[in-house]
């Protein structure tokens, strides 16, 4: 017997509207060098419902007006700023977690702070999920 190449649309029409969650694994170094995984919760979603959402957060980043003259730059500002937006893509994506803190934007930015690098991975992992159709999606 062929191997069916297409799924039938009746099949389609029932995954429709259903928006399951699939765990998510990133290891993440800490300051001091030692590694651990963490188990995040994620939404799937369709590409197009992912794409939208970080072509809305980049507008409101882009959109985001700068006074002509800032009296002194600061690089402090600069990365919590940049923290604080990537913590909020990935609660986009992302509803919990396997750790013992409460699941929120600013956990995510401390997580950030500690094991730089975090939410670059989650979201790296995230997209793959989606668009190429790895792991639980």
């Amino acid at each position: 017997m062929a191997k069916q190449k297409t799924v039938p649309v009746t099949s389609l029409k029932m995954m429709a509207g259903k928006s399951p969650t699939f765990p998510l694994t990133v290891t993440v170094k800490n300051l001091d060098g030692d590694e651990f995984d963490v188990v995040f919760t994620a939404k799937a979603q369709k590409k197009s419902e992912w794409a939208a959402i970080r072509d809305a957060h980049r507008k409101t980043a882009d959109g985001v007006e700068q006074p002509a003259e800032k009296a002194e730059f600061s690089f402090e500002d600069l990365v919590k700023d940049g923290m604080r937006q990537a913590a909020e893509i990935v609660a986009g994506a992302i509803t919990g977690w396997n750790l013992e803190d409460e699941f929120s934007v600013d956990s995510l930015i401390v997580l950030e702070d500690q094991c730089g690098g975090s939410l670059a991975k989650v979201l790296g992992k995230y997209d793959a999920a989606l668009f190429t159709g790895q792991l639980g999606n």
